[in-house]
Formats: C-alpha cells, sequence, structure tokens
C-alpha cells in the first residue's frame, strides 16, 4: 500500500488505540483526567457507573417485571414527572401506571434491538447514605435527562440491601422531542461525562469520589463475570478477575506504566516552581484569548499564594479550552496560526503532561516528510502556493476529501514544528474525510475507509509539492514509490488491494469457517469429521509447538499472523477449541465465547446507534 510516513503514524496509532482517546488527547483534554488521578490518589472512591447488559425492555410485560423487581426492595423512589417523588417502594398499581405511561412514548412498529428502555446503575461507597445516593443520582439525571436538548421520563430507585449502596436508573429511550438515547463515545451521553458528574454532584454532599478507570488505578485483568462472582460467594472465596492475555496483556501493563509517569509528574507538578510554570502558560494564554477578542487582559495573572494545585490547574485547563473555543469560531484559514501558539503554551508545560501520554509529542521534531512538517517546508518557496497551477494541482488532490485547499496553504505556511501540531492537522484532516463520506471513526471498518482515502490525498500532496520544490522530500515510503508513480489516476482502494492480499494468502478452509461465523450461523461449521481435521491443521499450519499451546489456552493472538482482526481471531478460536473433546468445554473455549458476546454486543449497539439515525430516530 502507498504510504505517506506522517499519516501512516498518525492512522496507525488511532487503529490502536481508538479515534475517541487520540483526538481527545491531541486536543490537550487530558487535564481532566489528570485531575481524577489526583483525587485516586488522595483514596477518593471509584465512581462506578454502568449500562446493564440486557436491562433493556421490550414490551410492557418485561418492563412491569422490571420495574416490579426494581421499585418493590427499594427505600427512595424518584420520579422525572415528579408524581412518585418521596416514596419509598411502588405497589402494583403504580407501576402499572408507570408502565403505561412509559409505554405510550414508544413508536408503532420500532424495536430497536437494545429495547425500548435502558437499564443503568451508579453505586457509591461503603457508608454513603440512601439520602445522599437519592439526592446525587437526582442531579445527575437532571444533568442529562432534564434539559433544553431534550427531556426524557425516567424512574430512579435507590437500593441499600448490599454494603455499597446503589441506584437504578429505567430510563424511557425516547425523549418528548423525540430522540432516542443511546451511550456512545463521542456522544453528548457517555460513560466518561456520566462518571465525572458523579464526581461532582457527590462532592456537594460531601462524598468524594473519583472517575479514573481500572488501569489507571493499576487493576490489570478484567472484572469476573456475574456467575463467577455469585459461585465465589457460594464457595466463600474470591471472585477470579478475567485475565488479560497476550498483546491485549502487553498492552495494559504498558499503560499502567505510562500512567505511574503521569503520577511522578503531577507529583513534580506540585513544587512551586512548577506552580510558576502554569501561571506563566496561564498569562499567556490569556494573552492569546485578548489576541481573539474574546478577553480583556488587567495585567498579569498572579497566583495567590492561598490557592491551592488542583485548582490551578483547573484554571489553566478552563482558559485553555477558551482559547480552543475562540480558535473554533475563527476562520479555518486563521486557526493554523492561533494553534500553533496555543502548542506553543503547552510546549513550555511538556513535562506536566497537558497531552496526557502523548505529552512527548510537544518536544518531538515533526516528520521528515510531512505536508505539514516545519521541517520539510522550504519557506522560500511557499510563495509556489499561490500560483494558479499549483493551486490546481493542490485542489486535484483533495477532490472529495471534504479537507479544504486553503486550510492545507495556511497550515503549511504556518507550519508544524513539533509531532503534536502536525499530528493534531492529520487528525482534523481524517475527521474531515469522515464527515464527508459520513464514516464513523469509531467503527473499524470506517477508520481503515477514511484512513485510505487520506493516505491518498497526502501521498498525491506530497509528491505535488515535491516537484514544484515548495516540499523538500513527497514522503512517500520507497518501497511503493515506483507503483505511485505509475498509477497516477489512484482509483484503487489500498483497501481493495489488501483485501486481495489476503484473498490470496489467507487458507480456504479457514476463510470458509470465518464467513461461516460472521454470517452468524446456527449450524456447525464442519459437516464431518474430515473437513473438522481439515480446519485443525490450516490453523496449526503456521503456529510452532509453543504457540498451539498457547491457542489451546485461549490466547487468541498467536493467530495475529494469518488474521488481522480481533473478533476474526475469537471466532478461528473458538471454532477450533470446540473441534477438539478436549477444549470443547474449557475455561479458555468459555473465555473465548464471553468475549466474542461482549464484541459482538459492542457492533451491535454501534450498529444501532447508526441504524437509527438513518431511519432518523436520533439527531
Amino acid at each position: 500500500m502507498r504510504l505517506n510516513d506522517a499519516v501512516h503514524d498518525v492512522t496507525g496509532e488511532v487503529f490502536r488505540e481508538g479515534w475517541s482517546r487520540i483526538r481527545g488527547s491531541m486536543q490537550g483534554l487530558h487535564v481532566a483526567k489528570q485531575r481524577q488521578l489526583i483525587r485516586a490518589a488522595a483514596g477518593h472512591r471509584a465512581a462506578v457507573f454502568k449500562a446493564i447488559r440486557g436491562g433493556g425492555t421490550h414490551s410492557k410485560s418485561e418492563l412491569s417485571n422490571q420495574l416490579g423487581y426494581l421499585t418493590t426492595k427499594s427505600t427512595h423512589i424518584v420520579d422525572s414527572s415528579g408524581f412518585l417523588d418521596g416514596k419509598a417502594k411502588l405497589d402494583n398499581k403504580e407501576i402499572k401506571e408507570l408502565t403505561e405511561r412509559f409505554a405510550k412514548r414508544w413508536s408503532a412498529g420500532f424495536k430497536p434491538k437494545l429495547g425500548q428502555t435502558t437499564h443503568m446503575l451508579l453505586s457509591y461507597p461503603i457508608g454513603t447514605r440512601g439520602e445522599d445516593v437519592r439526592d446525587i443520582t437526582a442531579n445527575v439525571a437532571e444533568r442529562f435527562f432534564q434539559t433544553d436538548e431534550g427531556h426524557f421520563d425516567y424512574i430512579i430507585a435507590v437500593h441499600e440491601d448490599r454494603a455499597h449502596p446503589h441506584a437504578h436508573i429505567v430510563l424511557n429511550r425516547r425523549s418528548q422531542e423525540g430522540e432516542f438515547f443511546f451511550l456512545g463515545r463521542d456522544h453528548r451521553f457517555n460513560y466518561d461525562d456520566f462518571r465525572l458528574a458523579m464526581v461532582e454532584e457527590a462532592e456537594k454532599y460531601g462524598v468524594r469520589l473519583e472517575a479514573t478507570r481500572r488501569l489507571d488505578r493499576g487493576v490489570v485483568h478484567y472484572p469476573p463475570r456475574t456467575r463467577e462472582v455469585y459461585a465465589a460467594k457460594e464457595e466463600d472465596r474470591a471472585a477470579e478477575p478475567r485475565p488479560r492475555v497476550g498483546a491485549d496483556l502487553e498492552r495494559a501493563l504498558a499503560e499502567i506504566a505510562n500512567t505511574r509517569t503521569v503520577f511522578h509528574a503531577l507529583a513534580t507538578e506540585a513544587s512551586r516552581e512548577a506552580r510558576d510554570d502554569i501561571s506563566h502558560a496561564l498569562f499567556r494564554a490569556g494573552e492569546l484569548l485578548a489576541q481573539g477578542g474574546k478577553l480583556n487582559l488587567q495585567g498579569d495573572v498572579y497566583m495567590a499564594e492561598e490557592q491551592s494545585f488542583d485548582e490551578l490547574r483547573t484554571r489553566y485547563a478552563d482558559q485553555v479550552a477558551r482559547v480552543q473555543g475562540m480558535i473554533a469560531e475563527k476562520p479555518e484559514t486563521e486557526r493554523p496560526r492561533l494553534e500553533r501558539s496555543l502548542n506553543e503554551i503547552q510546549a513550555r508545560l511538556a513535562h506536566m503532561q497537558p497531552l496526557g501520554l502523548r505529552s512527548v509529542t510537544l518536544t518531538e521534531r515533526p516528520s521528515d516528510g510531512g505536508v505539514y512538517s516545519e521541517a520539510n517546508i522550504d519557506r522560500d518557496q511557499l510563495v509556489r502556493l499561490q500560483e494558479p497551477d499549483v493551486r490546481a494541482q493542490i485542489d486535484t488532490a483533495l477532490r472529495g476529501t471534504g479537507i479544504r485547499s486553503s486550510v492545507v496553504i495556511a497550515r503549511m505556511e504556518t507550519g508544524a514544528q513539533n509531532a503534536a501540531l502536525e499530528r493534531q492537522w492529520i487528525a482534523d484532516d481524517l475527521a474531515r474525510v469522515a464527515e464527508a463520506d459520513g464514516l464513523n471513526l469509531e467503527r473499524r471498518d470506517d477508520l481503515e475507509t477514511a484512513r485510505e482515502a487520506l493516505n491518498r490525498a497526502h501521498v498525491q500532496l506530497g509528491i505535488t509539492l515535491e516537484r514544484n520544490e515548495v516540499l523538500r522530500v513527497d514522503g512517500v515510503i520507497d518501497a511503493e514509490r515506483d507503483a505511485l508513480l505509475t498509477d497516477r489516476a489512484v482509483s484503487e482502494t489500498a483497501r481493495g488491494a489488501a483485501e486481495v492480499d489476503r484473498g490470496t494468502t489467507l487458507d480456504p478452509e479457514l476463510r470458509r469457517v470465518l464467513d461461516h461465523e460472521r454470517a452468524g450461523e446456527m449450524t456447525a461449521p464442519f459437516v464431518d469429521l474430515e473437513q473438522r481435521l481439515a480446519y485443525r491443521e490450516a490453523v496449526e499450519r503456521e503456529l510452532d509447538a509453543e504457540q498451539i499451546e498457547r491457542l489451546r489456552d485461549g490466547d487468541v493472538d498467536v493467530l495475529r499472523e494469518q488474521v488481522s482482526d480481533r473478533l476474526d481471531r475469537l471466532y478461528a478460536a473458538k471454532v477450533y477449541l470446540q473441534s477438539d473433546e478436549a477444549t470443547a468445554n474449557s475455561e479458555a473455549a468459555r473465555a473465548v465465547v464471553e468475549e466474542i458476546a461482549d464484541r459482538e454486543y459492542e457492533l451491535q449497539r454501534a450498529d444501532l446507534t447508526d441504524g437509527e439515525r438513518v431511519r432518523g430516530e436520533t439527531h
């Protein structure tokens, strides 16, 4: 595949880490997470918020049964309409009326896969008073579900029958305005925002929470399955977590190590010198705001001695957010200069991790061959970008991508002085490609499609601008240079080429089984013993004895060389394990099947989100 080195670096990282995480860190949104790390270090308890898998109800009878369980074991009830507020429990008549109230808002003939309702759980530390659980949860629910953007109907039931008091929210997914609720990373309803809201609302009642993830707290493995929790309780033992294995384990350990680095950086920040650095950054950010017409400065920004370190960081984060908002309101061609100024401010605080674990990019050189790299741009030749024939070639390279040539030119005239700014601009290009083609960058296939379109555009830009001597090098990986020069039309997508390549190298029997599993066929993938043995041979052919043993123990990543997609590897491993009586009912086989169920559930939720958008059910 023809590659531009800078685009390849950024989009490869997006593939590994996910669009939301990469985009957020590039925008400098890591300060909020660091505040939560500080709270965790102080010993605050984790805020627990989750949507109950399979908790959505599809009919009035299902909803009535669920409400019957939740509202007859409760100690406090909160009703979005106010009718049932103040009650401890509901009787059968009230449950029936509530069920009818919810059902009136359901659309006839519309049957969402995840149900007409969503069941959410908010759990609090041992010792939290039931009244506080009620009020905190009510405030969180009101913050999200009773806004100018939408009014959703819900019921809250507080339970105190376990050590950790908790609140159940049953939400009618259809709002008064017709919006359909779902949880998504880039949506206004997302897990992180709910947990942060829990932290903020709990603080008002003296309940100290923090919103870190398990990995941030050094927890390596996944939590145990529900059935394991009950089994452990029955056997009076500790529940066993679900172990991470292979590459998943390596990534987890690396992330924990990086979080340790962040904690060390936070410790450094608490020094007086670091506070001075932040004060200076606040002043610089204020200057930048003033240039944008948003803030009138009244002298220097001084830090009072009584200001806490956390308060100072909050001021800095708020100031950065305001600068980013100001930049977003500017015409696109004016943004690069301001983005570079903000980047320079953040680079001065690189040792304080303003971009999280990617703060190192603030001190790294930009790429050697990137279109936006200051190191690759011949500033004496920038005037050529205004020549009609050069501009026409740029327009041709960007045609259909959603990326404006005037923006590319403005960025080149500004130049990215470090890897962080270069990656930020490339990530923005990726977002524009996705928007132009209606792609969801949280979905792997869509991300790959957008990645290839962006790569083709930057490859052609690099060659065009290198020939016109604006760039010193074109950034194209040399192994494919000849192919690029002979394929000027750039009509064949890299994905198509990759599929052809996979089609010629993947064993036919393995491909057949994967197609069978993807289709969700209920029949067995083998018709006889010969076919089963042929499949096992196909899987084992590329593995050594140690890898085969690891596969039998459930390590699906030994198939990485044969199968690139994680879900496909799980499918292949499941069929392999189930094809042998010795492993068919093993713990490894069960773990693989459970992960398949989890991943298929996430895909189903993504499909529902997209499908409901198509039908106009969300906006």
